[in-house]
């Protein structure tokens, strides 16, 4: 009687976020379409395990696992979207991701001899461990991530952590049960425990979810005051770019910033860091935009072709930039300017 209406609570709490999550445009579409479907589907296991626990609905029994082995890999496609440039490279990775899911759910639903919970255990397991390694990019990795935000990005990578760890932990009890107990009562017992497990997880993480998805444009002026160092880091690097269109070349890096100003990698990136409030992605596409502005503005060059010539080699990622710091896509910019 207690597990229900905490765990429906979570459901409605979980579909309020995924909403607020897609409303937010500042971060790219796949990262919002990924961490939406993390956070439904984690609202149809609350709403499955209500149906099944409550009502007995064999059918909720049977569709709560093929819910589940979604959850991990929809967190990580959302959270790797964050650290990843989302064209071909990307689109390659999609496949990879969504092929163990299928032949999980295809396994479940032939009805092997073999416990459901034991596909979700291993697609969790191994997730775990992917969700985990997203922990070891550094800041300017996050390159969707300006660099005020990332704390609270890092928070919600470890609850969900916390949240699969305690999916596997509670699966494991589950099949250990169903191996050598084999008494319906425990294994109902243990579903509610995992439902009560996910509630205080839910919980804290939607804790942090609006903080998130709230953060106001404003708040990117509050950084760390930069040092004179930083300030003249900055203009040479301000100057570097300006003077030789560096920006332009897609395979650029900090590193090779780095060499050609002789300065640490660490202190360029804290520089573009305090002086700009964004990190050194974000700080090279505002150049890439502002020459695809002029090329828009200026010259009768295709979208694709002044792609190129600004540094991009990804349509969404170009996209999603020029909306981000525009406000406009290409097409809209191009027709707002030939109409002034």
């Amino acid at each position: 009687m207690i597990t229900l209406p905490l765990v429906w609570l979570v459901s409605a709490l979980t579909t309020i976020a995924a909403f607020a999550l897609a409303q937010d445009t500042r971060m790219p579409v796949q990262a919002r379409l990924f961490l939406c479907v993390f956070l439904l589907t984690l609202a149809s296991i609350g709403l499955l395990l209500g149906l099944r626990l409550s009502f007995d609905a064999p059918w909720a029994a049977r569709l709560q696992p093929l819910v589940a082995v979604m959850v991990a890999p929809s967190a990580y496609l959302g959270f790797s979207a964050l650290t990843q440039d989302l064209g071909t490279q990307w689109r390659k990775s999609l496949p990879l991701n969504v092929v163990p899911v299928a032949f999980a759910q295809l396994a479940i639903l032939v009805n092997l001899p073999i416990s459901a919970d034991i596909f979700v255990l291993a697609i969790n397991s191994i997730y775990l461990v992917l969700i985990a390694r997203l922990l070891r990019c550094q800041a300017d990795d996050f390159v969707h991530v300006a660099p005020h935000a990332l704390r609270i990005v890092r928070s919600a990578i470890k609850a969900t952590l916390v949240l699969l760890g305690m999916m596997v932990a509670t699966d494991l009890s589950i099949v250990a049960a169903s191996l050598f107990a084999g008494d319906a009562y425990i294994l109902t017992f243990l579903t509610g425990v995992s439902g009560v497990f996910t509630v205080f997880v839910f919980v804290v993480a939607l804790v942090g979810a609006p903080m998130l998805l709230q953060v106001k444009k404003g708040d990117a002026t509050k950084v760390e005051r930069p040092t004179d160092n930083d300030s003249a880091t900055q203009a040479a690097l301000d100057a570097l770019m300006n003077n030789t269109h560096l920006y332009a070349d897609s395979n650029l890096t900090l590193s090779r910033v780095a060499r050609r100003l002789s300065v640490p990698v660490r202190d360029v990136s804290n520089a573009i860091n305090r002086t700009t409030g964004e990190n050194f992605s974000r700080y090279i596409n505002g150049f890439r935009i502002r020459h695809a502005q002029r090329a828009l503005r200026d010259t009768e060059l295709s979208i694709t072709e002044v792609m190129f010539e600004a540094g991009f080699v990804s349509k969404s990622s170009f996209n999603t930039e020029f909306r981000r710091v525009t406000g406009q896509t290409p097409s809209q910019f191009r027709a707002a300017t030939a109409t002034n």
